[in-house]
């Protein structure tokens, strides 16, 4: 099982989408869990992580609303997460916050998130020590 940490991720762009905003991840920082339990989590990243806010209304434009997230967090009705099961689609009322290092901010409310793979589940380990 794959999870998403939202800071360290690396956003790519922030789009409009048929339906809602399309945010995609140049590399998203993921944990891959281990492969028996007690074992621990392997960090690392994927390519081609992509987050769809259905019924959001897209940013305005000019924001630089790209580059590697300082911190990020996502309310799933009443609670709050700092990381999202990839892939994973949840309905009801979402609240996502984005803060960049560039300092942009980013504040979306909808009514449900997808967090998929555009193409093929990848995943690379760091070697960082």
């Amino acid at each position: 099982m794959l999870s998403l940490h939202f800071a360290d991720s690396e956003v790519a762009a922030v789009d409009a989408a048929p339906g809602g905003v399309l945010i995609r991840l140049s590399a998203a920082h993921v944990e891959q869990a281990g492969a028996a339990p007690g074992d621990r989590p392997a960090a690392g990243f994927s390519r081609g992580v992509v987050l769809l806010l259905d019924a959001a209304e897209p940013p305005p434009p000019g924001a630089a609303l790209f580059g590697r997230l300082f911190a990020g967090r996502i309310r799933l009705g009443e609670q709050w997460h700092a990381r999202l099961t990839l892939p994973s689609s949840q309905r009801g009322p979402v609240r996502l916050e984005l803060a960049f290092a560039n300092h942009a901010q980013l504040t979306l409310s909808a009514q449900g998130v997808a967090c998929r793979f555009e193409s093929d589940p990848n995943f690379t380990e760091s070697m960082a020590c």
